[in-house]
């Protein structure tokens, strides 16, 4: 979750930017403000970057940089009060760099709710943004309940939402618990939707962003991890599978939504290109400013002689 929390993140602080439109080498350059923000509803951790596209006094026609915008004043309405952000620095993923940003870890958002961003920076410059968080999606009783499903190749899962204007992103994970240096650890595996052959290799393949109200899980590729996840353990029963999986459908809102829209990516999960058209919801500068909401189905449970056959520990779920 960690990982996943700052890749959404991370990518959207590099959007802001575009070769085509924002670098041109044959004219003065315009120092652009840009900010990008996902709120969430897992955490009350929120986080905004706020940078400016090249530092004060640099020489026209060199490249622009993506610079850290400090002594901001960010502030979110939501429902009946205002947050006010403050600045800090993240360890990045790999623990080889710090990344700066504004955070509050005093709310986390719900269902339909209108937000407000206002950003007044040490300029002067305001930047403003507006959105409404997702509604709610409701699972389909026509959604698979074991693994693996009687009869059938494909585990299944559905869900329904009033509106059309969202894309989703389902989340498939197995839980798992071993004890390591004395210590029981939970974890968590995600499963992937099939497996292909890419560059000689078979692979696994995870969902991507889109607007389908259903996704399907080869059963092949459940098993095929499985197996693969415990082949490359020395003693797999030392870890325990629960008998409850970990499902979970994120919802972007309707801007982040335009924004893969906009993006097209086919590369990997909401990646930014640089050769593709600016989409911005910010007033004053660019970017995106919005939301996600995450729905988990817990109806979805291992059949314990599937996960015993591949010599794991099993724990039934209450």
């Amino acid at each position: 979750m960690k990982k996943s929390f700052f890749i959404l993140v991370v990518i959207f602080s590099v959007y802001f930017l575009s070769c085509d439109e924002s670098f041109n080498p044959f004219t003065d350059f315009r120092q652009d403000y840009g900010v990008a923000c996902i709120l969430r509803s897992d955490t009350t951790l929120q986080l905004i970057s706020i940078t400016r596209s090249y530092p004060d006094g640099e020489d026209a026609g060199t490249a622009p940089k993506f610079l850290f915008e400090d002594g901001a004043d960010v502030r979110i309405w939501y429902q009946d009060s205002v947050y006010r952000l403050y600045d800090t620095s993240f360890y990045s993923i790999d623990n080889s760099d710090s990344l700066k940003y504004y955070y509050s870890n005093r709310f986390k958002i719900g269902y339909s709710e209108e937000i407000e961003l206002e950003v007044l920076l040490k300029t002067g410059k305001r930047l403003k943004a507006f959105s409404k968080t997702p509604e709610e999606i409701l699972f389909k009783n026509t959604s698979e309940v074991i693994i693996p499903p009687v009869g059938k190749t494909v585990v299944q899962l559905f869900w329904s939402v009033p509106s059309t204007q969202y894309y989703f992103l389902p989340r498939l994970r197995i839980k798992c618990e071993q004890i390591i240096n004395g210590v029981n650890e939970i974890f968590y595996k995600e499963l992937p939707i099939r497996y292909e052959t890419i560059n000689g290799r078979l692979t696994p393949v995870f969902p991507k962003p889109s607007k389908n109200l259903s996704v399907s899980y080869q059963l092949d590729a459940i098993s095929r991890f499985l197996s693969d996840y415990s082949d490359s353990l020395v003693s797999p029963s030392n870890v325990t599978i629960h008998q409850t999986l970990d499902f979970e459908v994120l919802t972007f809102d309707a801007e982040v939504s335009r924004y893969i829209s906009v993006s097209n990516n086919n590369t990997n999960n909401l990646s930014i290109r640089f050769d593709e058209g600016d989409y911005t919801n910010i007033s004053g500068g660019l970017g995106i400013f919005g939301s996600q909401v995450n729905k988990k189905y817990t109806r979805l449970r291992f059949l314990e002689n599937y996960i015993r056959s591949y010599n794991f520990n099993f724990l039934y779920d209450l």
